[in-house]
């Protein structure tokens, strides 16, 4: 994928605002193609804060999920209700987005970012 950024972002800005507000796609892209800059997080956070911004390698980490956090689930009561959608940033779809809701608190989400292959 060729996208092209607006230079100038600043990785530690872009983290302190994730903790107020949701990133844009082309600030999400921004990370993900700069993540050697991060940590990578060996180990799902337990019940992790709102706010909370962590990188995990989803091929090394498949349960990057369970977060300790109970989420609404589908009508067969026995998965997670996911929603899926692809991001364009530019005119270009570049990421991959789920999100699912909190069972007790609707407005809680938990929204999953990767970068969409070439």
């Amino acid at each position: 994928i060729i996208v092209r950024l607006i230079p100038g972002f600043d990785i530690n800005v872009l983290c302190q605002e994730a903790q107020k507000r949701w990133l844009k796609p082309s600030e999400v892209f921004f990370i993900l193609q700069n993540y050697e800059q991060f940590p990578l997080t060996p180990e799902p956070p337990h019940l992790p804060p709102s706010g909370s911004l962590f990188l995990f390698n989803r091929k090394i980490l498949r349960f990057f999920r369970k977060d300790g956090y109970m989420w609404r689930k589908k009508k067969d009561g026995r998965t997670i209700g996911e929603a899926h959608e692809r991001l364009k940033v530019g005119n270009v779809d570049a990421l991959s987005c789920y999100y699912a809701h909190g069972e007790q608190n609707p407005y809680f989400q938990r929204r999953i970012f990767w970068m969409l292959d070439p």
